[in-house]
């Protein structure tokens, strides 16, 4: 029987023990496939129940805006819609009914409706105002004017 040497360590002469792993990457992803399969995906936009506001056009009808009426009395005096806008003896030039009718041909235009003007002249005022009168829509750009018979 041959002699066996002695040597310092006695794990010298053993080879290294291998550790078989397939059983460990087995349970690994039969543990991730678990999860994976357990958890619920949770859409967060989707449980608010709103509807967002998208890029739509909607086609309308145009609107329609009341005419205007101007009275002008028989002392000269300048009724908008049944409101004083010039008194009688204001000067020629009616800014009250330069500016109504401007601010109302603006409105007329923003919303694409036809501005329409009656005038009401008393028989006996002074025809210097029914000319202030029609000076001022045509300052206003307005060419659609009636006249009512008093």
């Amino acid at each position: 029987m041959p002699r066996r040497s002695k040597s310092a360590s006695p794990f010298a002469s053993r080879e290294d023990p291998e550790m078989n792993i397939s059983p460990l990457i087995d349970v690994a992803f039969l543990l991730l496939i678990y999860f994976i399969v357990t958890t619920t995906l949770q859409k967060s936009e989707a449980d608010l129940e709103m509807a967002l506001p998208g890029v739509d056009k909607v086609e309308s009808d145009a609107v329609q805006i009341d005419q205007m009426m101007i009275r002008i009395d028989s002392d000269g005096g300048i009724l908008v819609n049944e409101e004083v806008v010039d008194p009688p003896g204001s000067n020629f030039t009616a800014p009250g009914v330069s500016d109504r009718l401007e601010r109302y041909a603006l409105s007329c235009r923003l919303a694409q409706s036809e501005a329409l003007v009656i005038v009401n002249c008393h028989p006996d005022a002074i025809q210097q105002r029914f000319v202030d009168v029609l000076n001022a829509c045509a300052k206003a750009a307005i060419t659609n004017i009636s006249i009512m018979p008093n």
